[in-house]
């Protein structure tokens, strides 16, 4: 069937067992691949082998064996044959962790049970693929509804529309309909950044390379009447990010990393420069997995704590500059005065093309605005931010700092 091979086999390891021998299916494209059945084990003379009579008749067992390996082998031929009409592609190892996450109750990074529309399906039909997805289980109420608001979007703009229609076109025609139903800047940003968000988890899906520059020059106007909120908008953000320098503009790129730090944290710059190595972890994550940083201090303004997940983009500029043996986390040569740090982002401002004053306090609103557009739930933003909780909240803040909570976060803020 479609190159693969399946059947039963028994105890393909060799592994010998006073309890008897264990029965498998052999999953072979190119590369064998063994998923244990979980059935009783069987004596070795208990084994035939022959299609449908697997196990002998006479073994007590036989009949439930047998019908159990059947059903076994025809669920196996549904996904290939599932993925064969969406001419996804399908190996072995994928086949098989399909099948365990499916069938046999088994949780894999990256797997899920259910089967996702491929490229020919349309974007709403992926849209409610990934609202129904276990992924979406603990989001909060007002972030699911956006992307019910989202589908409903696509169903006036291309309701037809396939997920390998997205490209730069189709985003900047996306956008035009959006602007075109009275919607500013901010909000069109909301929407853009959640069909991001469908069409790298389709990504991820499928292991098709995700193309960023699909939604990074989006020509999305600047808000009128926006009130004081000054922030970087992607165009500029991408743009500070690229930026090359000279020999002699060292102090410009360490200015320049730093504040995207400050983008990727909400941290003000003193607030950032502050930390020191021996308290800035949040250890009881560290502990669960070495990846899991979380950084953690108190507010210069108003002493409350701070909890804050490190995002890629994050953690490469903070051990770029980290010293461990410091007081504080960066070397006096790299945390230099406020004041000094707001003249040189004056400098960047310029070579960017950003005509609004960039202080280290853009930073802290940028970081916010994405928040908000990403759905982050506001108990989230404001642990992230130390904003006072009050005194109830506060032991519920404490207990929100786990696992769970970090990887609700960073699922949000990686960039």
């Amino acid at each position: 069937m479609i190159d693969f091979k399946i059947k039963a086999v028994l105890n393909p390891k060799g592994k010998k067992s006073s309890q008897g021998e264990t029965i498998y299916l052999c999953i072979n494209r190119k590369i064998r691949q063994y998923i244990n059945l979980g059935l009783e084990k069987i004596p070795e003379k208990a084994w035939s082998g022959k299609t449908l009579k697997w196990v002998n008749s006479y073994y007590p067992y036989a009949e439930s064996h047998n019908r159990t390996i059947a059903r076994a082998i025809h669920n196996l031929k549904e996904i290939i044959e599932e993925h064969s009409r969406r001419n996804e592609i399908l190996t072995s190892e994928k086949l098989k962790k399909i099948y365990q996450v499916k069938f046999q109750g088994k949780r894999i990074k990256g797997v899920d049970g259910i089967m996702a529309p491929g490229a020919s399906d349309t974007i709403i039909s992926y849209i409610d693929y990934f609202l129904n997805s276990d992924r979406t289980s603990k989001l909060a109420y007002d972030t699911k509804k956006v992307y019910h608001t989202l589908k409903k979007q696509m169903e006036r703009f291309r309701i037809h529309a396939s997920m390998a229609e997205i490209n730069e076109e189709f985003m900047a025609s996306y956008v035009d309909f959006l602007l075109s139903e009275k919607k500013v800047g901010v909000t069109v940003e909301k929407y853009v950044d959640r069909l991001k968000k469908i069409y790298r988890e389709y990504c991820d899906q499928y292991e098709i390379p995700f193309k960023a520059r699909y939604f990074d020059s989006l020509d999305i106007p600047s808000d009128e009447g926006s009130g004081d909120i000054t922030y970087l908008k992607d165009d500029h953000y991408k743009k500070l990010k690229e930026l090359k320098f000279s020999k002699g503009e060292n102090r410009l790129e360490i200015t320049r990393d730093l504040f995207i730090l400050l983008c990727n944290t909400s941290l003000l710059y003193k607030d950032l420069i502050r930390l020191e190595p021996k308290t800035v972890f949040d250890e009881n994550l560290i502990k669960i997995n070495p990846e899991y940083l979380v950084l953690k201090g108190e507010r210069r303004k108003n002493g409350e704590k701070f909890w804050i997940p490190l995002n890629e983009s994050a953690k490469q500029i903070f051990f770029k500059y980290y010293c461990e043996d410091c007081q504080n986390i960066f070397p006096s040569q790299i945390a230099i005065s406020e004041q000094k740090f707001n003249l040189a982002l004056k400098t960047l401002a310029n070579k960017i093309g950003f005509t609004e004053k960039l202080s280290n306090k853009v930073g802290r609103k940028t970081f916010g605005t994405w928040a908000d557009r990403l759905g982050m739930e506001e108990n989230d933003i404001k642990m992230i931010f130390g904003h006072s909780p009050g005194s109830i909240l506060k032991k519920h803040y404490t207990e929100r700092r786990t696992q769970e909570t970090y990887l609700r976060i960073i699922g949000l803020i990686e960039r």
